[in-house]
């Protein structure tokens, strides 16, 4: 809960249930794009359960203590950074079997361009 507010802010009122669940983050580029409700859709109708949702707009630090995990891994890390400050972000609290696993293969590979050639009914790719 300390690393969940020092990222998102206050959270002592969430709906958060915090086991068998993992995050998922609609970015500013899908927000501004209007895929945010489609891609919520998506989630629910794959069998997720959405157990805490909130917009925030996340500042540079927060920003980069939540992709600390790609620092140094990931050649986009700065421009991942980047990204997530220029608008609001939608983040969520999935839940189901083998969560994190099942999520990943609903999300699909990192880069959209492999999505839509490789996977194309990912999330990546709407």
């Amino acid at each position: 809960m300390r690393e969940i507010d020092y990222v998102f802010g206050d959270t002592s009122a969430t709906t958060a249930l915090l086991n068998n669940c993992t995050c998922l983050v609609i970015k500013p580029h899908a927000i501004q794009a209007g895929s945010a409700g489609k891609i919520i859709d998506t989630v629910l109708e794959e069998g997720f359960e959405i157990s805490a949702l909130e917009q925030f707009n996340l500042n540079r630090p927060a920003s980069e203590e939540f992709f600390e995990v790609y620092k140094g891994v990931l050649p986009e890390f700065t421009p991942m950074v980047e990204h997530i400050i220029t608008g609001p972000v939608i983040v969520m609290e999935v839940r189901q079997e083998n969560c994190v696993q099942a999520l990943r293969g609903l999300v699909g590979p990192h880069d959209p361009e492999i999505a839509r050639h490789l996977r194309p009914s990912t999330i990546r790719y709407l």
